[in-house]
């Protein structure tokens, strides 16, 4: 959706007086106007944060539930999106904007027919609505209905004759419909219309580079690339270009900008491997082999062209191990066979190098009449760059993820015991007796008892509060934000000499003994030769949590499983377990407990996101997004880097 459309969606949405009532205990107004003010801020996860407020004060503004999909639509949060929309088209079936952003998410969902059943029934409310028949033609391009994307496309251009984006989308259809053309006249429409405007360069550009001709394609990506030099896919197609006029200094240069833009796109860090091997830079070429090997490890052209590599720098092993995991990727890949074949005799296994040589000759006496598919014909070379569609995103689009780009991707820790400012606390009462004791005394201070998993706050030397358990707990936590794991311990085992079975001090005991115990594996596998350097997070990947093994938490275990039966079905208890099965890498155990725990609290967002985590790594991706919207709704914003991520698709 066009950014343009984003914003009349916001200033064309008319509340109904009817409905945003100002009343004694929110005025609706204010914080309807606030988070559009937010969105058009870029700041989406504050106003999800402000029309929560809203939402539950009224859940029947249909405009509320509106705004907020259309802050988690700018958050990629699809899942969260589509449910919200819904929810506003529950409450107003005729709201034409739901309707066409629903639409719209559908689409990114792949969910095309029903996207299709919104555009209908939005452009059935405004049968003159411009965007209505753009949305549904990207969705018929989708769709492959070149024809009906044409006309849908055609139509807006008679509603909105300097449409240039309809121009240019009307163009790709024709281009998919072949006939090219009627798309290059399109795009020099587009361009005659705003000369300014990169899109109509690139795409003519990339068009001329099929037809081949590649020097005019050339001029047009980098007329682009002057108008908005912030595109990774235009030095990507411009670098083909270079390539193609055998200027290979030019094309690894502009394969260079382009992953600096799209530092994760492996189909350019593929090309420029390519590229430098053919230039004799070997070494350079095996670390790009390398990245897209992690990046993308289903990619068997990797495997062999790093194999071939390896042959060339006479690493035998390595290259044996690149073809086999080719050979397992596609098992009827004749030439990994060969070369394979030729890995194993350098080495001297002469019974495995005949027994891959004749595999192979059989694979392609096997395809010999139907030779359609290279890999399985031992003619057929791997070496020429590949320009089909790739991620080309840029690193973010949203503050938010800017922000959050160099966060550390983990489980969120324990809930546990903290003290805050009591002007960070919007209740002071926490309904909880044994906290609620304690900040009678406290509150003279400034300061007060609650739950969270944030311990960062320093305390005051002086609190002296009239008993020792108090004392000892609070001194527990503020050795705790120093991590002095130890020292926390024994406050804590202090407080509960005077008071045993204390619900607050075993909380904290529970989480400062298994923070310990993470801590000390993580230090000893950070500094073990054999793992050195495989335990790198990013919001890129996720991979195993577990440091320990299950039994170094049994102390742990043992005390929130006597919390339990002194707490029933308490949802910190439950979430704090199942923290420990996650750290000990039972994923299982930890999804079971932490969905044990939202039955009891369905706002316990920590739990959301932590499941949400356990899916992604598990690459259950569609229950990850889900739990993953739901965390961010509820304030997490990181879940939304990890959104963005693994959701956008």
């Amino acid at each position: 959706m066009r950014a343009k459309y984003i914003i009349i969606a916001l200033l064309s949405i008319t509340l109904q007086l009817t409905t945003l009532h100002t009343n004694a205990q929110l005025n609706k107004y204010y914080f309807y106007n606030q988070a559009r003010t937010l969105i058009s801020q870029d700041k989406h996860a504050d106003a999800i944060a402000m029309l929560n407020q809203l939402i539950v004060a009224d859940n029947s503004l249909a405009e509320a539930w509106f705004l907020r999909g259309l802050a988690k639509y700018n958050l990629s949060d699809m899942q969260g999106a589509l449910a919200d929309f819904s929810k506003a088209i529950e409450q107003n079936p005729v709201f034409s904007q739901a309707l066409l952003y629903r639409g719209v998410v559908l689409g990114r969902l792949t969910r095309y027919p029903q996207a299709k059943i919104d555009f209908d029934m939005a452009i059935d409310l405004r049968p003159n609505w411009a965007e209505g028949y753009f949305s549904r033609g990207v969705n018929f391009l989708l769709m492959q209905q070149t024809q009906r994307s044409i006309d849908d496309f055609s139509k807006v251009i008679d509603f909105e004759p300097r449409n240039v984006d309809a121009w240019i989308n009307r163009g790709t259809s024709y281009l998919y419909h072949g006939d090219s053309l009627r798309a290059l006249n399109d795009y020099a429409q587009a361009i005659k219309l705003n000369p300014f405007y990169a899109e109509g360069y690139s795409k003519r550009g990339r068009l001329l580079m099929e037809m081949k001709n590649y020097h005019l394609a050339t001029d047009d990506l980098s007329k682009a690339i002057e108008l908005d030099s912030t595109l990774s896919i235009n030095y990507f197609l411009r670098a083909l270009t270079h390539n193609y006029n055998n200027n290979l200094t030019h094309a690894i240069d502009d394969l260079n900008k382009a992953i600096e833009l799209s530092p994760n796109n492996a189909l350019s860090i593929y090309n420029r491997a390519l590229l430098s091997w053919r230039i004799g830079k070997k070494s350079d070429a095996l670390e790009d082999f390398d990245r897209v090997a992690t990046l993308n490890p289903e990619n068997l052209l990797v495997y062999y062209n790093r194999g071939i590599l390896q042959l060339e720098l006479n690493d035998l092993p390595e290259a044996v191990d690149d073809f086999t995991k080719a050979i397992e990727i596609f098992p009827d890949f004749a030439n990994a066979y060969r070369a394979r074949s030729s890995a194993y005799a350098q080495l001297g296994n002469y019974a495995e190098s005949e027994l891959d040589r004749n595999f192979a000759q059989s694979i392609a006496e096997k395809y010999s009449d139907r030779h359609n598919q290279p890999l399985t014909d031992t003619t057929s070379t791997f070496d020429n760059l590949i320009a089909f569609n790739s991620d080309f995103s840029p690193k973010t689009t949203t503050p938010l993820l800017d922000e959050l780009a160099s966060s550390t991707i983990d489980i969120l820790p324990f809930i546990r015991v903290v003290i805050v400012s009591t002007n960070e606390l919007s209740v002071l009462n926490q309904q909880f007796a044994p906290l609620d004791t304690i900040n009678v005394g406290l509150k003279n201070y400034g300061y007060a008892l609650t739950f969270s998993i944030l311990n960062t706050q320093a305390i005051p030397n002086d609190i002296t509060l009239s008993n020792s358990f108090s004392d000892n707990l609070i001194k527990g936590i503020a050795l705790s934000t120093q991590r002095r794991y130890n020292e926390s311990i024994d406050a804590y085992e202090e407080a509960l000499a005077i008071s045993p079975n204390n619900p607050l001090a075993l909380i904290n005991l529970a989480a400062e003994k298994a923070d310990m115990v993470n801590f000390v594996a993580s230090f000893e596998m950070e500094h073990s030769e054999v793992a050195l350097g495989q335990r790198v997070r990013n919001a890129s990947s996720v991979g195993s949590l577990g440091n320990a093994q299950l039994e170094s938490y049994t102390e742990s275990l043992e005390i929130n499983q006597a919390l339990l039966s002194q707490l029933k079905n308490n949802p910190i208890i439950q979430y704090n377990q199942a923290n420990i099965y996650a750290m000990a890498g039972h994923m299982d155990e930890a999804v079971e407990l932490y969905t044990r725990a939202m039955s009891t609290d369905a706002e316990l967002a920590p739990a959301w996101y932590n499941r949400g985590l356990i899916h992604f790594m598990q690459k259950e991706n569609q229950q990850g997004c889900f739990d993953m919207g739901k965390a961010g709704e509820l304030g997490i914003r990181q879940a939304y880097l990890l959104i963005h991520r693994f959701c956008r698709r």
